[in-house]
């Protein structure tokens, strides 16, 4: 199996290998499943046709095993996986009684976590939406009672775009936030605010207060309301750190490159840290779980302590750190100096 990590990275690089939509690649990338699921289904395949010799301990040890390595089983196996298991949970948040829904897919390539959203290369924005299309669909394929689902775009430019690329067969609406009225008085449905910019930070706070309301959800898909490069006031910070504090995270993904780990959320479960496992490449173990997002101070923390614990051989001796966890333990360094210069 590879990292979830890889798997995202090797979805991400093969759609930016043309400028085609996101759509357009997913046949060709469905067919290329997971090492992890390859892996399982040679291992059963492999012992059926084999001669029925083995004895029941063999049996046992083997069952243990996939056990041990289904830790991760709710780990992404590509980005498909994810966009669909997002949607899932999203819909499940719903039926809760959730009304404010944050979906967070931080792929690497796509996002940096100081800027938001990477548009970097031709193709880019496109594939943002290509990815607020999928979610889109798979939400209302989980809703069959019928829902009617708005998806906003950041501008009219970009809604106009979409809507000549897409053609008219959509079961969603498309609007931009640009339009006066995004949440008119009688409204019933779900706004879907797909990758929002600071510009859009007053139109998603207001229509996400009227369409609640109304008792109607509202969902921001990749955010970039917290850009770290938008020159705000801090009244304006505070305020959006408020509103984006009272908002339900359905599904959120953030690989975490400098350590080999995840920080993961599937809605109705915890917050949870996975850390790539020392002995099985491409496997990660569970190492923490929390009700609030690791982050900052306390996720260096966490890592460090993962990495602390095996730092210690079999024997008792402290062995050689690897170049993985001395750039894990650098990485912590700089963020922690970083944040001192900004006090």
């Amino acid at each position: 199996m590879f990292s979830v990590v890889s798997a995202v990275r090797r979805t991400a690089a093969t759609s930016c290998s043309t400028s085609s939509s996101f759509g357009g690649h997913q046949k060709q990338l469905r067919r290329k499943t997971s090492t992890r699921l390859q892996a399982s289904k040679f291992e059963k395949i492999s012992s059926s046709s084999s001669e029925q010799s083995s004895s029941d301990d063999d049996k046992q040890r083997d069952d243990e095993k996939d056990e041990e390595e289904d830790g991760d089983k709710e780990l992404p196996n590509d980005l498909f996986d994810a966009v669909n298991t997002a949607a899932s949970a999203t819909s499940q948040a719903i039926s809760a009684g959730q009304l404010g829904i944050i979906v967070e897919l931080l792929i690497p390539e796509l996002w940096d976590p100081i800027s938001g959203n990477v548009m970097a290369n031709p193709g880019d924005q496109l594939k943002q939406w290509e990815i607020s299309r999928q979610f889109a669909q798979k939400l209302l394929e989980e809703r069959p009672e019928g829902l009617e689902l708005t998806v906003v775009f950041p501008d009219a430019g970009c809604a106009a775009l979409l809507k000549n690329r897409w053609g008219d067969e959509l079961k969603f609406k498309i609007a931009s936030a640009n339009d006066r009225m995004l949440v008119p008085d009688d409204y019933e449905g779900v706004l879907l605010f797909a990758a929002a910019d600071p510009i859009s930070l007053d139109v998603v706070v207001k229509s996400t207060k009227k369409a609640n309301e109304l008792q109607n959800p509202v969902i921001l898909l990749n955010p970039r309301l917290a850009s770290g490069d938008a020159g705000i006031g801090l009244t304006v910070r505070r305020w959006r750190d408020q509103f984006l504090g009272v908002m339900c995270v359905a599904y959120s993904l953030r690989p975490l490159p400098w350590c080999n780990g995840t920080v993961f959320k599937k809605f109705p479960g915890p917050w949870k840290l996975y850390i790539e496992k020392e002995n099985v490449p491409g496997r990660f173990e569970l190492v923490h779980e929390s009700n609030s997002r690791p982050a900052g101070d306390e996720l260096d923390d966490l890592v460090s302590e993962v990495y602390r614990g095996r730092d210690v051989g079999e024997d008792g001796e402290m062995r050689e750190k690897s170049a993985v966890e001395k750039l894990a333990g650098f990485a912590a360094s700089m963020a922690r100096f970083a944040k001192s210069l900004s006090n």
